[in-house]
């Protein structure tokens, strides 16, 4: 008799322990599929530290530090059309635009002086082109008579050849301006890395089976 009670004990008990577990598998199901979400998602978090890739199907793999790179030779790049365009308004803002500002003392220094003997030899031509008219007139000239009228001639031919002259150096260097800014915009996205050296060195080679001295431009990459 208490055999059987304690069988029937057992087995109520072992019923009512599998009723419990039946019951407490979809909670456990539950909290297991958090953990194992949880963890997955803590693996496949990206490393913030770590250079960010974007890979497109059918595209070769691009980085940010590329783009970062793209961006920055954009925004270096300049428009050839705008620099020329500006030196020929106003010449120097070509290079202003291309960010080459040691260059505009340059330009306008040279402008002034130019400028200067341009006037200059005019005034000077004038002065002697009016005393030679007032010599033809027998009337005293504005260089008190120092001059012949053939010495008057030679004088103002003198300073009007070289004003004609200072003339056509000014146009050449206005063209030059409008030119060296065009140029400065196209090599805008040429880049200058440290990696590149230009050397002079001294070259030793044979010239009629004779050695002869001379210097060589290396130019090296690193």
């Amino acid at each position: 008799m208490a055999n059987q009670l304690l069988i029937t004990t057992l087995i109520s008990w072992t019923n009512d322990w599998k009723q419990r577990v039946r019951n407490q598998l979809p909670f456990t199901y539950t909290i297991l599929t958090i953990s194992l979400l949880a963890i997955n998602s803590s693996f496949a978090q990206p490393d913030t530290t770590s250079t960010k890739k974007i890979q497109v199907e059918g595209a070769p793999l691009v980085t940010t530090d590329t783009i970062q790179t793209v961006i920055a030779m954009k925004s270096r790049l300049k428009d050839p059309r705008r620099a020329s365009l500006l030196s020929a308004v106003f010449p120097g803002a070509g290079q202003f635009y291309n960010g080459k500002y040691w260059k505009i003392p340059i330009l306008w220094g040279g402008a002034f002086t130019l400028a200067y003997f341009i006037n200059l030899n005019n005034e000077q031509y004038v002065l002697t082109r009016d005393s030679y008219l007032l010599r033809l007139n027998n009337l005293p000239d504005k260089l008190n008579n120092v001059y012949s009228p053939d010495q008057l001639v030679r004088l103002r031919e003198y300073w009007r050849r070289n004003r004609d002259l200072l003339i056509i150096i000014s146009a050449f260097g206005y063209l030059l301006n409008i030119a060296d800014a065009a140029v400065d915009a196209h090599l805008s996205g040429f880049e200058v890395s440290d990696d590149l050296s230009l050397k002079i060195q001294p070259d030793l080679q044979l010239y009629a089976g004779k050695p002869a001295f001379g210097v060589r431009l290396a130019l090296t990459f690193r």
